[in-house]
């Protein structure tokens, strides 16, 4: 049985590839240069189209804020006589006419858009040391 197996890779007569880790290498490179590059574009639309988002979110938020009345109860709290008798319910109106969900909503959009440019300076820093090899 071993006088045939070693007939056998005789006639197979198998060759190493010399070239197989470079070619590997160069494979894992390409990748990962794909990889990055797909990610920095993602990021990046990402960050477009919360900062183009921002614009409408800060118009109902300040559109908003005007028809809740907040204004008017920020200005109560400068006049002394009803910030003495009547502080508790003045707080109360004030957290009431908080435009909540456009506060978020904006808030939101500037943490993503601050979020992708932290992820797109991290993608163009690392960036630039992809596509060197440590091959001899």
């Amino acid at each position: 049985m071993e006088k045939e197996l070693i007939k056998a890779f005789n006639n197979a007569k198998y060759q190493l590839n010399t070239n197989l880790t470079e070619n590997i290498c160069k494979t894992i490179i390409k990748r990962e240069k794909r990889i990055k590059y797909f990610k920095l574009s993602i990021f990046s639309i990402i960050g477009i189209s919360s900062l183009t988002g921002m614009i409408p979110a800060f118009n109902m938020l300040f559109k908003d804020f005007s028809q809740s009345g907040f204004y008017e109860y920020i200005s109560l709290l400068f006049n002394g006589n009803t910030l003495s008798a009547y502080w508790k319910e003045l707080i109360f109106s004030l957290a009431e006419s908080l435009p909540t969900m456009n506060i978020v909503l904006s808030f939101s959009l500037i943490f993503v858009f601050f979020l992708s440019i932290r992820f797109v300076a991290k993608q163009i820093i690392s960036n630039s040391y992809v596509g060197k090899t440590y091959i001899a």
